[in-house]
């Protein structure tokens, strides 16, 4: 009996040390969990790009706000994708005939038929691309792909080696193509992207993109950046004439807001370690990069890219010369805000907001916002 007992006793004195034991663990385990949710970076903005529902015809949005619908279709934004079979694709292209530089490497663009295709000849052999979209609007460059199936049936894509470049008005390589050409056979033709590279081109040039187990719809595809890629689906707003609406721009923070931009205009934290400095002109492309890294954002609540630029107009329909942007906050009160040491009162992006070119022909305005010695690019790392 009192062996009975005593195990009994030993018994429920292991079961205590026991839970107390996966007790301790437990509460550890809620600690970490807790800890990890309460450091873990903001989550990125939602991509609406691959939302499938709720759109609407875009020619929708312009039967109530003309005004914005009429000055947006301006912009290079709403230009951003076409097809190459387009007649203002097809002249762009036919002027790589003019090129010497495509022309030597063996290059030749056929513009004539239903559909466009690029020929690279070396050595008595003739590789062919057919080309499918022109990205860019042309303000800076345009640059043509070729869309192809891989071997899961997913879509990949060829970057064609050649690009139009706005400032020089002519063909040079399309940037990150290697200088050498290489054996592959599409080496004379472009570069080669795998499908989730394929996505993430396509990403910042549409607004929404269908995709079925990783092909490309090109008859649902909706091209170019429009109202309901930074406003969302709309077909619940045309429904309710109006009654609901996006308000997911209300009450944004700084940071957020800039984020909505950086989605295609790069992300300070997307850069490779060491590509942020100010010796590398490289970066200027990215404007919320350089933007994050400005003492006015730096020291301001406020600054966004909303508020130098209205998204619904023309870069050239705008006052983008720097002046009454800077006024905002340089406005002549010294006890808050510093004015310009040179005495100058107008031409701000002159010397602290350059045109910059880099190692390719497109100059970019860098948003870096400082005094910068020089306005040409002394060294320029490629992006990641």
């Amino acid at each position: 009996m009192q062996e009975s007992t005593a195990a009994g006793i030993e018994q429920r004195t292991g079961t205590r040390r026991v839970s107390k034991r996966w007790g301790c663990v437990a509460a550890f385990a809620a600690f970490v969990a807790f800890s990890v949710w309460r450091t873990s970076p903001p989550s990125h903005p939602v991509d609406r790009v691959f939302q499938a529902d709720g759109f609407v015809d875009e020619n929708t949005c312009a039967e109530c706000h003309q005004e914005e619908a009429a000055s947006f279709a301006r912009t290079g934004h709403a230009q951003t994708l076409q097809l190459a079979t387009t007649p203002q694709s097809r002249e762009v292209l036919r002027r790589i005939a003019d090129s010497e530089a495509a022309r030597l490497e063996g290059i030749r663009v056929d513009t004539q038929g239903d559909s466009i295709h690029a020929y690279h000849s070396r050595e008595g052999r003739q590789h062919q691309l057919k080309l499918d979209w022109c990205f860019g609007s042309g303000r800076h460059a345009r640059t043509w792909v070729g869309t192809l199936e891989d071997s899961w049936g997913a879509h990949d894509l060829v970057e064609f080696r050649w690009s139009w470049f706005h400032e020089d008005h002519g063909f040079a390589h399309t940037p990150g193509q290697p200088l050498k050409v290489s054996d592959t056979y599409f080496g004379g033709l472009g570069l080669l992207f795998d499908h989730p590279k394929t996505r993430r081109c396509f990403n910042c040039h549409c607004t929404y993109i269908p995709l079925d187990d990783g092909r490309l719809d090109s008859d649902r595809l909706i091209p170019n950046i429009t109202c309901q890629r930074c406003h969302g689906p709309q077909q619940e707003h045309v429904d309710t004439e109006g009654e609901v609406f996006d308000t997911s721009w209300r009450n944004i923070s700084q940071i957020d807001s800039i984020h909505r931009c950086a989605q295609c205009h790069r992300r300070a934290d997307e850069m490779e370690p060491g590509q942020i400095r100010a010796d590398n002109d490289g970066i200027v492309r990215f404007q919320p990069v350089g933007l994050l890294q400005s003492a006015c954002f730096k020291n301001s609540s406020k600054l966004t890219c909303l508020t130098c630029h209205d998204p619904h107009l023309p870069l050239e329909a705008q006052d983008s010369k720097g002046i009454w942007q800077c006024t905002q906050c340089h406005d002549g009160s010294p006890e808050k805000h510093s004015t310009c040491r040179a005495g100058h009162r107008n031409d701000c992006l002159r010397c602290h907001m350059p045109a910059v070119r880099g190692e390719v022909p497109v100059r970019f305005t860098d948003h870096w916002i400082r005094i910068r010695e020089r306005t040409e690019p002394a060294h320029a790392e490629p992006a990641p």
